[in-house]
């Protein structure tokens, strides 16, 4: 299966509502992959019943979401290949881990949520107006300028 094309989305659930990635970054709201599943843990009162209800009703994107953490807190680049199989990109992680990996757990959760991490990176190409090759140069372009903006906040 091949991962979806700019403007095209692959999901079980629709269009990504915009709070899904809201809520997900959240103070005392957190995924993880255990088993084979994803598992919300949410501190009390972190959530609305209404907003459990947003997550639990978009797990594919969660899920992609989740993924592209893993790999950027591992210490990965990510890049987007046009697939050779046909439309879509193929999400490609570079360089070396930073830190220790499960690695079966990774793979298994690249395996499961590969195409809803590509419909993400995608969207977010599409905001930015940037090209799905472009996004690592634009990715390390904002890490540098939020940390000059941070720098310059604590200078002030």
């Amino acid at each position: 299966m091949t991962a979806p094309t700019v403007g095209q989305r692959v999901n079980l659930c629709g269009t990504l509502p915009k709070g899904v990635l809201h809520v997900l970054n959240r103070p005392g709201v957190s995924v993880t992959w255990e088993r084979g599943e994803l598992h919300f843990h949410v501190a009390p009162e972190a959530l609305t019943k209404a907003e459990l209800t947003l997550l639990l009703g978009h797990k594919e994107e969660v899920g992609g979401w989740l993924l592209l953490h893993k790999l950027w807190d591992a210490g990965y680049s990510l890049r987007l290949q046009p697939s050779e199989y046909g439309p879509g990109y193929v999400l490609m992680p570079t360089g070396t881990p930073a830190q220790p990996v499960d690695f079966p757990a990774l793979f298994e959760l690249y395996d499961t949520f590969h195409d809803s991490a590509v419909a993400l990176l995608l969207d977010a190409c599409r905001l930015l107006k940037i090209a799905p090759v472009d996004w690592p140069k634009a990715a390390e372009r904002f890490v540098r300028e939020a940390v000059l903006h941070l720098q310059e906040r604590e200078l002030a």
